[in-house]
């Protein structure tokens, strides 16, 4: 009896250390870490949510294939904010409570977020923001979130950087919304241009879902700019640049990163002409068709074969690398503090098809700063750098 009770005891301690080591920490087990996702999966602006997610989705799909990390597999939970701060928090709850995720990548909606930010904080679940901009959903920083979406602020100074170094502009306009998101990527400009020698000779709003823009075309033109900022949603951008084109308004007119996709503005706009002489703000490596962004195109393509590849479809990739990279140096023995001290360690991280290197620190949690500006030339998006050539 002694030999077959030492047994029982010694599988016994094996099974609590088992136990011990695979259920230490919420959502992670000997097989899988599972990761909270959630954004506009229905709705008008659901057209951002699942193309959004999927980059993510393809690069999480990508690592569980190539073994996962230390063992574990990615697992992903996915949840309907619809673009509306109570659902969203409603659905950041389930995730944190029901779901019992460890830790969360998501978000394209800046207020949604901004509802939901204090979920994470108070219950110290680490979040990953996927792609909404509004500066004060990790300024200023909080040990819990994170992103690496170039953000209003840094979007606002991409511009800027870029129309101060086209020769012989002195006076510039904005037209823009009048909300926060428009804000917060206006900020920069509105800080900054006295500092820079440029003198604001018209600053004009445009309401959105607006489909006419000549009361705001004849302002600025009226003015005379030597350019022109237009931080405005895709559709309103398409509105402006027609009816500047019909009332003879020049550039150059420099837009945001919100416009990136130049190809389907020229189509919303009624033809490339519209276009002409307008830059727009860029926080990926280059346009989806070239050189530098076929690696991460092939990774789409496969795990998403019947989707469309697009700009939004590179999104959240920057930060599902992030994610990995902090995931494998935080160890087997993983923990929410572990991997929250990993992030906030990332120096120089591999954004993937991001424009930038990720950088976090303990009062830094805008992992990317950096941006480019494209064009459109002949029917084909150029990445022209960062300053005017």
């Amino acid at each position: 009896m002694k030999p077959r009770f030492r047994l029982s005891v010694a599988l016994a301690a094996i099974g609590v250390a088992l136990a011990t080591s695979a259920g230490a920490e919420t959502g992670v087990t000997q097989d899988t870490i599972r990761l909270g996702m959630f954004g506009p999966l229905t709705g008008p602006v659901s057209i951002y949510g699942y193309p959004i997610n999927n980059g993510a989705i393809a690069i999480y799909k990508e690592i569980n294939e190539q073994g996962g990390i230390h063992g574990r597999k990615i697992e992903i939970v996915h949840e309907d904010g619809g673009c509306d701060p109570a659902k969203t928090r409603a659905a950041v709850k389930k995730l944190i409570h029901s779901e019992e995720v460890f830790a969360v990548h998501g978000g394209s909606c800046s207020a949604a977020v901004v509802a939901a930010r204090d979920e994470f904080i108070e219950n110290k679940v680490p979040l990953m923001v996927m792609a909404a901009t509004l500066d004060k959903i990790s300024a200023p920083p909080n040990r819990y979130v994170f992103t690496t979406t170039l953000p209003g602020s840094g979007d606002g100074q991409v511009m800027m950087t870029f129309v101060k170094s086209i020769p012989g502009v002195k006076k510039i306009a904005i037209v823009k919304h009048a909300n926060e998101w428009a804000n917060a990527k206006a900020g920069a400009i509105y800080e900054t241009h006295k500092s820079m020698g440029l003198e604001m000779v018209a600053d004009v709003t445009l309401e959105s879902k607006a489909n006419d823009a000549t009361s705001q075309v004849l302002q600025i033109k009226q003015a005379n700019p030597d350019a022109t900022f237009f931080v405005l949603y895709p559709g309103e951008s398409a509105v402006f640049l027609r009816d500047s084109q019909k009332y003879g308004l020049s550039g150059p007119f420099i837009g945001t990163t919100a416009v990136m996709d130049l190809t389907d503005l020229a189509k919303r706009a009624g033809s490339e002409a519209a276009l002409k002489d307008t830059y727009v703000g860029a926080f990926l490596i280059g346009p989806i068709d070239s050189p530098e962004m076929k690696k991460y195109a092939d990774i789409y393509r496969k795990h998403f074969p019947d989707v469309k590849v697009q700009s939004l479809s590179f999104y959240g990739m920057s930060g599902a690398l992030t994610v990995v990279d902090a995931l494998r140096r935080a160890g087997p023995d993983l923990t929410r503090e572990k991997y929250v001290d990993a992030l906030q360690a990332t120096k120089d991280g591999d954004a993937g098809p991001g424009y930038c290197k990720v950088n976090f620190g303990p009062d830094r949690r805008q992992g990317c700063l950096d941006g480019t500006i494209w064009a459109l030339r002949d029917g084909k998006i150029v990445n022209l750098g960062p300053t005017y050539k």
